[in-house]
């Protein structure tokens, strides 16, 4: 989730953007985390996680554009990011026809929920994870004499985004998403070893 504080940094990075030489601007900030499982013949092979927090600036300079993204939230440091984004936007070409897109298009509110994120996402236990992941593996063994070793995951994840624009959209995003694949090496003819 998009904490208030960091929202408050998103506006302030926008305002900064604006009061120092943008005529528009746009900021993207998210954050989300992930989980891999991922095991060989039944046996754990590689595990990971991962969390992510990032900002990105669309920057609209005398009819030019550019696009910055940063994972350093200090302001001090994104000061410094905007201006150096500034700077550079000001030596690419002429685009008068891109911008913004006319506020009267932006989303208002009042629609229901898409129900993106899981709400139980985050019940779903590491062993259940591996054993999701052992038990697809396992509907594979013993199918066909020629499988040589039978490969399997679980991966997960849910990010969070946080939308301005200097034109006055102001929105966010949450979802979650889950995956189970496993895939086989079979002995080929010869030395082949083909997989998928």
């Amino acid at each position: 989730m998009i904490s208030d504080s960091n929202k408050k940094l998103a506006q302030w990075a926008m305002d900064f953007a604006l009061k120092n030489g943008c005529q528009a601007a746009r900021v993207n900030l998210n954050s989300g985390s992930n989980s891999s499982f991922e095991l060989r013949d039944a046996k754990m092979d590689k595990l990971q996680q991962a969390s992510e927090n990032g900002l990105s600036i669309t920057l609209f300079v005398n009819n030019r554009y550019g696009s910055f993204s940063t994972n350093r939230l200090d302001k001090k440091e994104l000061e410094r990011f905007i201006t150096n984004g500034i700077e550079s936007t000001k030596y690419l070409a002429e685009d008068a026809f891109r911008s913004l897109p006319d506020s009267s298009r932006y989303y208002k509110g009042g629609s229901p929920d898409l129900q993106m994120l899981d709400g139980k996402f985050d019940s779903v236990q590491p062993d259940e994870k591996v054993g999701l992941a052992r038990a697809i593996a396992e509907e594979v063994y013993g199918t066909d004499k020629r499988i040589i070793s039978v490969e399997s995951s679980y991966s997960d994840g849910v990010n969070f985004g946080y939308l301005l624009a200097s034109n006055g959209f102001e929105g966010e995003t949450q979802n979650s998403w889950y995956s189970l694949s496993a895939s086989v090496s079979v002995k080929g003819e010869g030395e082949a070893r083909p997989s998928s």
